[in-house]
């Protein structure tokens, strides 16, 4: 709707900036929502052909005796975690998406971000942004 209203411009550095403030939180909330609340609790059904258990996957994961299967996991220590963070470079990128002075920015005009409507917190930052 805001691509085809012409209130994004999906070439726009800025417009992306807000657009990421706005819906990341919204869309990281749902899939938190989602596999927290349905897909780790859902039953799996028996597949024919299949190698993986039927039950439900927390408790498949957190019980797999009962499901014909041995823990398989192996413990892992922090220092090997700081060893692969290192060697990976994966914290590089950094903690946040946007760059500091964006999110500044976009907290000082909308403070309470989980609180809002999407679609309209957007059109209220690119009004007001800058």
């Amino acid at each position: 709707m805001l691509l085809e209203q012409g209130f994004y411009d999906q070439h726009n550095q800025t417009d992306r900036d807000l657009l990421a403030f706005v819906f990341i939180p919204v869309i990281q909330k749902e899939i938190d929502i989602f596999y927290k609340c349905t897909w780790n609790t859902h039953r799996i059904r028996q597949q024919k052909d299949a190698q993986i258990p039927k039950g439900i996957p927390d408790h498949v994961f957190h019980f797999p005796e009962n499901y014909g299967h041995e823990q398989c996991g192996l413990p892992i220590t922090d220092e090997a975690l700081d060893e692969v963070r290192e060697l990976s470079g994966v914290m590089d990128v950094g903690e946040d998406f946007l760059d500091a002075d964006v999110r500044r920015e976009c907290e000082r005009i909308v403070p309470e971000i989980d609180q809002v409507e999407p679609a309209d917190t957007y059109l209220f930052l690119k009004h007001h942004y800058g």
